[in-house]
């Protein structure tokens, strides 16, 4: 892969990015709130939504790696999946964001159905997207270039679901929040079918692997034997756990403890602005720090701002700054997630002359929405065994899970993350080794076959 890749096409798979991550963003920020407070579904059947959801997940998601591994087409393995998906993403976005007028059984069918629909065709465009990443290129630059224009899609994706729905919500619905909420989600969905197009038409797909698609228990026997992938699915777990539990628990500590909704936007938005200008300067820090060191610092610096938001209290001043410089932390250890996976997957070819990316991707991808499933179902418990009641005003006990959520949890979880990535040795050294040895494997099978 020595030929330099074009802006256009790095800025293309960024906007993927942005697609996808508006309506994820949208989807695990507001959809909790959107059940329990609009359409009027209790805490435990949006548990139960969210359990049974990734129980398909867990079905889907490697079977679709093991479909990316065995399809074969003119525009790649990947590739055509961001195409084929696009206009079902959008449709089923906005299905969501309906509030039929059916009994209450009927919406907690209707929620449960849609989102399971939604999590199926999510799973079919963005596992891959991310599988892209590892067949575009295998030079650790270009990839660390691709990973900042995904990573200020994926920001600018978070920041415009987190800065302008709840603004659009009220200029569209004029006191309808369901009504608001729907009309968003078109105007999101809209632009993100049009975004998808893009990432596809001017993107290609350059690494093919060789020879035949494996079996799936063959990819499972590959992908089990690399440790460091499997560390990577538990930091891929971690850090969405702990993702999904702080968006979802912003609303209610923005509108219940501080008592002072309007503040929910700025504290949901100050990462994803931050995160635009930070993905330019990752790569540097990456090349300079390492990129492990990069995810161990990262969440220490995000664990120390969370513990200062709780002796801030009410001073929003205090908050929004730690906010910040936690931001930052989190956002250089989560920016680099997707980095490490791409350099596991080229180490299962190294270790055991098999690639079964699109299976191994597909279980990180899983990971990551277990974690929403695991924060949403944890979010709803710690809330009603603290009593929680929508709409009233909150007991003491129901006011400390609300901080357990935004705080506590948060927390723990980024120490967890700071334990797990010591234990990843795929070092810059030891993986400049593997490219090296990939590369000279790859040339003598295509002189091979010449």
């Amino acid at each position: 892969m020595k030929n330099k890749i074009s802006i256009k096409e790095k800025l293309s798979y960024g906007l993927g990015d942005l697609a996808c991550n508006t309506m994820f963003t949208l989807v695990s920020s507001y959809i909790m709130f959107f059940y329990t407070d609009i359409a009027g579904i209790g805490l435990g059947a949006v548990g139960t939504i969210m359990l049974v959801s990734r129980i398909v997940d867990a079905v889907t998601d490697p079977v679709m790696g093991g479909i990316i591994d065995k399809t074969h087409t003119k525009w790649g393995k990947a590739r055509p999946y961001v195409l084929w998906m696009a206009i079902p993403f959008g449709l089923i976005s906005v299905l969501m964001f309906i509030t039929p007028n059916f009994s209450s059984t009927g919406k907690f069918v209707y929620a449960l159905v849609t989102y399971i629909m939604f999590c199926v065709v999510y799973t079919a465009l963005n596992i891959p997207y991310s599988t892209m990443m590892c067949n575009m290129t295998d030079s650790e630059s270009e990839r660390l270039s691709f990973n900042m224009f995904k990573t200020i899609g994926s920001n600018g994706g978070g920041f415009v679901a987190t800065g302008l729905t709840l603004g659009l919500v009220a200029l569209i619905g004029k006191g309808n929040q369901a009504m608001g909420f729907t009309g968003t989600v078109i105007i999101f969905a809209v632009v993100g079918v049009v975004l998808l197009f893009i990432c596809f038409k001017n993107t290609k797909e350059r690494i093919i692997p060789q020879g035949k698609a494996m079996p799936l228990k063959d990819s499972i026997r590959v992908a089990v034997k690399n440790k460091n992938w499997i560390l990577m699915c538990i930091i891929a777990f971690l850090c969405f756990t702990s993702l999904i539990i702080r968006n979802q628990g912003t609303l209610y500590y923005a509108k219940y403890y501080l008592e002072n909704e309007a503040a929910a936007t700025p504290l949901m938005s100050i990462a994803t602005l931050l995160g635009i200008p930070l993905a330019l300067v990752t790569p540097v820090i990456a090349k300079a720090v390492g990129t492990k060191r990069c995810v161990f610092l990262g969440s220490l610096i995000q664990v120390a701002s969370i513990v200062g938001i709780y002796f801030a209290g009410k001073n929003l001043t205090l908050i929004y700054i730690l906010t910040a410089i936690g931001s930052i932390g989190f956002g250089v250890a989560m920016g680099l997630l997707f980095i490490l996976t791409a350099e596991t997957i080229d180490y299962s070819e190294w270790q055991t002359g098999l690639r079964p990316q699109g299976l191994m991707t597909a279980f990180v991808g899983f990971m990551v929405k277990l974690g929403m499933a695991v924060a949403g179902a944890v979010s709803a418990a710690i809330l009603s065994a603290g009593g929680y009641v929508e709409n009233v005003a909150q007991t003491q006990s129901s006011l400390n899970a609300i901080r357990a959520n935004y705080i506590w949890v948060p927390a723990i979880i980024g120490v967890l993350i700071a334990v797990v990535i010591i234990f990843y040795n795929l070092d810059e050294k030891k993986y400049a080794k593997v490219i090296e040895e990939l590369h000279a494997r790859r040339d003598a099978a295509a002189n091979g076959n010449n």
